[in-house]
């Protein structure tokens, strides 16, 4: 009898929680001095303590696991930094440009990784001090769960471009600096965020653009570029002569001391790439450093015009109304005459030959064709029936 209102008696002042649990101190000071108030005070003490180290360890964990990925950071700087000095003495980067976007990402993919470690261990941390308040974690757990369906709902297109803007960066899809094409505009990337990325198009408009919505993005000047240009000839231009031509000015060009730092690599003619009535094209390819193929594109087309000038090779010609009609269709004329000749243009017309004429038959003279005959019917679609045509929609 005494054993069991012991046991009640230790239950009632050291007891905590449903179902109660004795705590260790308070059941030990109690057993030596029967004071309850002292027992009470010494548990309410050791819980205090529980919840100092709690906080303690969290603390402590948070600024080792920042540490790490700090001097993970370090270690991926110093690497980078190495690769890009060996790609500035080949000559093949620019590291003034990639040393910002690379450490830019870098920094990105660090400051996810410590927030992502620093949530972790927090929650940990917010749990173990609940339980240790004897506090029932079940009510707070399906609480938390209804109100995460209902912040995932409302915010799963924020979620969503959070993530897309991680994956963005570990990929290295893109980084400031990059010339990039979205959503049909092309543009230099000004910031690059987990949710958003900015950038300025060629009319000097910002645009922000929510990495969620982002499906398909094209990269202009990862790496390096490809200065691609179709030349345009006349039909009966000397092909073989005209490639020619276009293989030494870019030859020369990749060998001036100006231009040839952007080129990475030697020409080449890929041959006739379009052919049709009004001309024929020939490629020329060429890789560069990254965003020179623009300036390369702009040089080669000058120092061409030159050349074909100098040896007499014509360019694509164009047809041009000089006023007319041929059976419904324009008359066309070449808009050069030969050189030192002084000729009229050659009226040309685009009608087939075997179209017969176009214009509609005469109506016969004892027809009235508009209008209604005396039981208010429509004689014109009469006459079109009897004739074996269809009537045309008004």
């Amino acid at each position: 009898m005494l054993l069991a209102q012991s046991a009640q008696e230790l239950t009632d002042v050291c007891g905590v929680g449903e179902p109660p649990e004795i705590d260790f101190v308070c059941e030990v000071l109690f057993r030596l001095t029967g004071n309850d108030l002292l027992a009470r005070g010494g548990g309410i003490l050791t819980a205090g303590v529980r919840l100092l180290s709690i906080l303690v360890v969290a603390f402590i964990a948070t600024r080792l696991t920042r540490a790490a990925i700090g001097r993970f950071g370090s270690g991926m700087e110093k690497r980078i930094q190495a690769r890009l000095e060996r790609g500035e003495r080949r000559g093949t980067l620019d590291v003034a440009r990639y040393r910002v976007r690379r450490f830019q990402r870098l920094h990105a993919i660090t400051g996810v990784m410590r927030g992502a470690a620093g949530v972790v261990i927090w929650v940990i941390a917010v749990f173990a001090v609940l339980q240790t308040l004897h506090i029932d974690l079940r009510p707070i757990l399906a609480g938390a769960g209804l109100a995460g369906i209902v912040i995932g709902f409302g915010a799963q297109q924020l979620v969503r471009d959070v993530l897309s803007g991680i994956a963005m960066l570990i990929e290295d899809q893109y980084g400031v600096g990059d010339w990039i094409e979205v959503d049909g505009r092309i543009g230099q990337v000004e910031r690059v965020g987990l949710r958003a990325t900015s950038i300025r198009d060629l009319d000097g408009i910002v645009w922000h653009t929510l990495n969620g919505h982002v499906q398909q993005v094209g990269n202009l000047s990862q790496e390096w570029s490809r200065s691609l240009l179709d030349v345009p000839l006349a039909l009966d231009s000397d092909v073989p002569a005209a490639k020619a031509i276009i293989h030494k000015v870019a030859t020369d060009l990749a060998a001036d001391p100006v231009w040839g730092d952007d080129i990475i690599g030697p020409p080449e003619i890929w041959g006739v790439q379009d052919f049709g009535p009004e001309g024929l094209s020939i490629r020329l390819v060429m890789p560069t450093k990254p965003m020179a193929n623009w300036d390369i594109n702009r040089q080669l087309r000058e120092r061409l015009h030159r050349a074909f000038s100098q040896a007499n090779i014509r360019m694509q010609g164009r047809l041009v109304e000089v006023g007319g009609m041929a059976r419904g269709y324009p008359l066309l004329a070449e808009t050069r005459p030969g050189e030192g000749e002084r000729r009229e243009p050659r009226r040309r017309s685009l009608v087939p030959p075997d179209v017969g004429p176009l214009d509609r038959p005469p109506a016969a003279p004892d027809t009235d064709v508009a209008g209604t005959d005396e039981h208010g019917r429509d004689q014109t679609t009469e006459l079109r029936l009897e004739r074996g045509r269809e009537p045309r929609p008004d």
